[in-house]
């Protein structure tokens, strides 16, 4: 078996993005997006993609319904924030559930595991909305909007009383 030289993440990123951007919206399957990349240059390509190619090109790359994809469509780019918020969140969780939560109350005392548990409880304060919603931001807005106008529609009876 022939071995590959190792391809700088730059150079597989390049390779990737280019291929996916001219595929247009519609993306790629997975094995498309790869071309000839081994898995390991296809996941360093994407890494860098995410970390310096979208910034500079000022487009989002997103995997959307299996398919990758170059775009700049709001509803691609906030379904696949939503998803990747939704794993971040289950990691949290898990982390917090398997090792914060189960040390004996001596344990909880200490600075380290004090910060930890604030920490993964911040996270979950932050994502109550998403958390709420399904994890979808879509229904996030709607309800947030929609208890916005219920509070002003009280507000606006309460003054004319």
């Amino acid at each position: 078996m022939a071995t590959r030289r190792r391809q700088a993440a730059h150079d597989s990123g390049e390779d990737l993005w280019n291929r996916v951007e001219a595929a247009g919206e519609p993306g790629l399957a997975t094995d498309e997006a790869m071309g000839s990349n081994t898995r390991g240059q296809f996941e360093y390509g994407k890494g860098w993609i995410k970390d310096k190619k979208c910034k500079a090109e000022k487009k989002c790359w997103v995997y959307h319904h299996g398919m990758y994809s170059v775009t700049v469509d709001p509803d691609k780019s906030t379904m696949y924030a939503s998803e990747r918020m939704r794993s971040l969140y289950r990691q949290a969780r898990r982390i917090y559930d398997c090792s914060i939560a189960p040390l004996p109350p001596a344990a909880q005392k200490l600075p380290t595991v004090k910060l930890l548990r604030s920490q993964c409880e911040s996270i979950f304060a932050a994502m109550s909305v998403l958390e709420a919603a399904g994890f979808s931001a879509e229904t996030a807005v709607k309800k947030e909007t929609s208890a916005k106008k219920r509070a002003s529609t009280s507000a606006v009876k309460t003054r004319t009383r």
